[in-house]
């Protein structure tokens, strides 16, 4: 055999007596998992992948796969780390135990105890060997006990940094699959006035931007997210067999994979949530996981790579809840879980071809009088819609939920309280008919499609750009002029309303009108809706055929997450009905014009979902 480059490594973390050991359980390619106790770290071995985790830290310092190395030592390793800045917490100081061993499986957990840390919960790190898997489960739970104080946190996260230029090639989903500069090009990249973005000067991507905002994702959506390489063959991923731990439900989108780096966010987010917040005296906990840190290999190039990759998020959403977890109140077992099944359909009478196919339809517990896209506290458990409307949530933790719903095309969501879910047993929630409310009149025009993001406009498909927002006054006019009926949403409306640049390097308001026919003049005001993917201190004057007076002012009450400067296509999305006064509209042409006042920085803006106009119809 080859050397074993262990040899070479010169670790601040002192695992050089750990290196002939593990070296040694690589090559054995044992059929049950081992695990070796040596100077402070565990070793854990199936074979296949071996890793050394330190045990006062929780942090994985090597894992190693096909005689090579996937982790970069310096700067932390793999590790989980809560908030940032002064609050910012990794583990030290961790004690120690093996949680589960079976033949097949060894589950070992670190736990650091709560103490003068900012964030009053205590944070245990499991890490699990098993037979057979190429990779790593881990897991997290986070406690209060009810002695407690109270307790806030915000962003919550896994980091696994990997070695210099191994993987080539970076792999989300089908908009960012593709050759990563390396790093030498980043070593010698230009810092820009955003800290995250560096403009790269060297390489294939010389002139470009990057940034790890490049590659957010929906996490519901993007079951796995990694690197792999087209020299050697390799891949190193993470995959997801369940979601119900994450926060802000299916529209939660973060950060995924980015230069040398895998990670991902449990809790909050970068794109608008709430802090995760128990009160003195609560006794909570927490399970966030188990995922899979999965190494592969396919001679075949990095797209066999993320074929075999999504076959195991497959297989490992096929096993959830893992029957090899030991039953707990923490992780309860597929028989202690209740299910709830039935049909959802929806009923509109301006949009007949709509139907519920495809739509999320899921049980939360959110705040009194809050809603899940801004809920941390508590699993969440969402499903799709079938063809037919059918619908199974399955793996359920007992409780009392809501059930919520939404779809593309509809505006807004279905919510019904109260859903009892007891373990063993499946729920019959039977037919459900969302009817949405059609009693303002004709629906004249609408603006893109109703789903929660602004992917249908221009730059929906190439959003993740850095600066993208400076090149608006090249690509657009101001006013920009969308004629209802002639112009395309793809190409005239702009997924994104902020400052306008001007070629002096200056900002002014950017005016959007929207030109429109109309048969006759209603009697009664007529009703423009307004759904917003995304909006950070925008504030949008509205006009009807007066720019020297606007109708209504609309203050977007949901607000934040910075999704323009941070390379998003939504963050948290509202709608607003909206009267137009009648007098103000006219047979023959009309023009609507939305006005978004606030300039001082780029990051003010809004991204409308879509927009609608109903108009009241005369009797004959």
């Amino acid at each position: 055999p080859t050397p074993c480059p262990f040899a070479r490594l010169r670790s601040r973390l002192m695992i050089r007596p750990l290196l002939l050991a593990a070296c040694l359980l690589t090559f054995l390619h044992a059929a049950e998992p081992t695990l070796v106790e040596k100077d402070g770290s565990a070793i854990l071995s199936n074979g296949i992948v071996t890793a050394i985790i330190r045990k006062s830290t929780a942090t994985i310092q090597s894992l190693r796969f096909r005689d090579t190395e996937f982790i970069r030592q310096k700067n932390g390793g793999a590790y989980y780390s809560m908030e940032g800045g002064k609050n910012f917490r990794v583990l030290a100081g961790c004690s120690f135990h093996v949680h589960h061993r079976t033949p097949d499986t060894i589950d070992i957990a670190m736990t650091q105890k709560w103490s003068t840390q900012p964030q009053a919960v205590d944070i245990e790190i499991h890490y699990v060997i098993r037979t057979g898997v190429s990779g790593l489960h881990t897991y997290a739970i986070l406690r209060h006990p009810a002695k407690y104080p109270a307790a806030r946190f915000g962003e919550w996260r896994m980091v696994w940094k990997l070695p210099s230029d191994l993987l080539d090639t970076i792999c989300v989903d089908r908009l960012r699959f593709r050759k990563m500069p390396s790093a030498a090009d980043f070593a010698r990249a230009k810092p820009t006035d955003i800290l995250e973005i560096v403009k790269l000067t060297t390489g294939p991507w010389a002139g470009k931007y990057d940034c790890k905002y490049d590659y957010n994702a929906d996490y519901h959506i993007t079951p796995f997210w990694g690197h792999a390489d087209s020299r050697s063959g390799l891949g190193a991923w993470m995959a997801f067999g369940s979601h119900e731990w994450f926060n802000d439900g299916p529209t939660k989108q973060d950060l995924t994979a980015a230069d040398r780096i895998i990670h991902v966010h449990f809790g909050m987010n970068h794109y608008h949530s709430e802090l995760t917040s128990i009160a003195a005296g609560e006794e909570w906990s927490k399970t966030y996981g188990p995922f899979l840190l999965y190494l592969n290999h396919s001679p075949a190039g990095p797209a066999a790579n993320v074929q075999d990759a999504n076959r195991q998020a497959r297989a490992e959403a096929a096993a959830w809840p893992y029957a090899w977890m030991p039953p707990s109140t923490d992780y309860p077992p597929g028989s202690l879980r209740g299910t709830a099944k039935g049909y959802f359909q929806i009923s509109d009478t301006a949009k007949p071809s709509l139907n519920s196919a495809n739509a999320w339809i899921g049980l939360s517990q959110p705040t009194p009088g809050g809603n899940w896209q801004f809920e941390s506290k508590n699993y969440q458990y969402w499903s799709r819609v079938a063809a037919d409307g059918s619908y199974t949530i399955p793996h359920v933790r007992p409780g009392s939920y809501t059930l919520s719903a939404f779809a593309d095309g509809a505006y807004g969501e279905f919510e019904k309280k109260q859903i009892e879910i007891k373990p063993g047993t499946t729920t019959d929630l039977s037919a459900i008919t969302w009817t949405i409310p059609r009693n303002r009149g004709k629906l004249l025009w609408e603006i893109g499609i109703p789903n929660r993001r602004a992917d249908e406009f221009r730059h929906g498909d190439d959003y993740f750009q850095g600066y993208l927002w400076k090149n608006f006054g090249k690509e657009f006019s101001n006013p920009l002029e969308y004629h209802i009926g002639r112009s395309s949403p793809a190409k005239d409306w702009n997924y994104a309303q902020s400052s306008y640049p001007t070629p002096s390097g200056t900002t002014t308001p950017w005016k959007w009108r929207v030109h429109f026919d109309l048969e006759q003049a209603p009697t009664s005001d007529a009703t423009l809706t307004i759904a917003i993917a995304s909006a950070d201190r925008a504030r949008i004057l509205l006009f009807m055929n007066d720019e020297s007076k606007s109708f209504h002012t609309l203050n977007p009450k949901v607000s934040g997450g910075n999704a323009l400067l941070r390379e998003g296509i939504h963050a948290k999305y509202s709608y607003y009905q909206i009267p137009v006064p009648h007098r103000s509209l006219h047979p023959g042409k009309n023009t609507l014009t939305l006005l978004q006042t606030r300039t001082h920085s780029p990051a003010f803006h809004v991204m409308y979902d879509a927009l609608s106009l109903e108009v009241p119809t005369t009797p004959p």
